[in-house]
């Protein structure tokens, strides 16, 4: 099935004229004819790209959270496995352990 490449708005059919033989020869077209701005549609796809890259700082961010978390987890549990720590304190690791996984 052939994708209706006259039926695309400009930055849809950007996306498919890599994958799309037909849609490449309409981009073409309109650059040609004028219709597509390739200087705004640069910006656009630049805007496009500082959001994919603030998300992925974010995203990144978060990872490294969840990583900091489960080692403070980890550190409490083998606090709580260890024969030396007073039985008063078990729980009190084992809490801090779940706390910390719950973030």
């Amino acid at each position: 099935m052939s994708i209706p490449v006259n039926a695309l708005k400009d930055d849809e059919l950007l996306h498919y004229a890599a994958l799309d033989p037909g849609a490449a020869a309409e981009l073409a077209r309109r650059f040609v004819d004028g219709s597509i701005d390739p200087g705004a549609e640069v910006e656009g796809l630049r805007d496009e790209i500082r959001m994919i890259e603030s998300s992925l700082d974010d995203e990144h961010e978060q990872v490294e959270n969840l990583s900091l978390f489960m080692s403070q987890a980890a550190e409490a549990i083998r606090r709580a496995m260890n024969p030396e720590t007073p039985q008063d304190k078990v729980k009190d690791l084992l809490e801090t352990a779940l706390s910390k996984l719950e973030q």
